[in-house]
């Protein structure tokens, strides 16, 4: 059969023709696809909130990472508030799986977005407890408590991107 008599069985003017290039494979030949199965899949999340979460997710690991090795580095062992290297990592790991959950359709991607909910209501938990134990010295400005108080509000920050992004989700 040539290219000329398969396009004359599936559509016949020369106005639909033309618009054949901008239809999807199955719209341009009911008869061919009439055989195939079509399966209709629903993402979890549009593309833009899978973008936004995922960028948001990695600049808080980049800076939840960076804020440990720092102060971790800059700090004597036993002062009281330095971060613990099994915590930090439990909520870089955990933001990162995360983010990866996220990008996937259905399941996988609302699965993500408790995820990093749950990421991000450790670490939040976390520095809340680094806050408290960081002894307060009026003579220091801002003082030993800015670190883990501006990790805390981050960390509420990004709890409240994957509950916002799993209240989407569910919707």
């Amino acid at each position: 059969m040539s290219l000329a008599t398969a396009s004359s069985s599936c559509c016949s003017s020369t106005a639909a023709i033309s618009r054949r290039t901008a239809l999807l494979p199955a719209q341009r030949c009911p008869a061919a696809a009439a055989g195939r199965r079509r399966q209709h899949v629903a993402a979890s999340l549009d593309s833009t909130t899978v973008t936004a979460v995922t960028q948001q997710a990695v600049a808080f690991v980049a800076v939840l990472g960076g804020e440990a090795a720092f102060t971790g580095l800059t700090t004597d062992a036993s002062t009281p508030g330095r971060p613990t290297v099994p915590a930090t990592m439990g909520g870089v790991l955990g933001t990162l799986m995360a983010a990866v959950l996220v990008q996937q359709e259905g399941a996988l991607g609302t699965a993500g977005c408790v995820v990093g909910a749950l990421a991000g209501a450790a670490m939040l938990s976390v520095m809340i407890q680094r806050v408290q134990k960081t002894p307060f010295n009026p003579e220091d400005w801002p003082g030993a408590k800015a670190w883990p108080a501006t990790m805390a509000l981050i960390s509420f920050f990004s709890l409240s991107v994957f509950f916002q992004a799993l209240r989407t989700a569910l919707e």
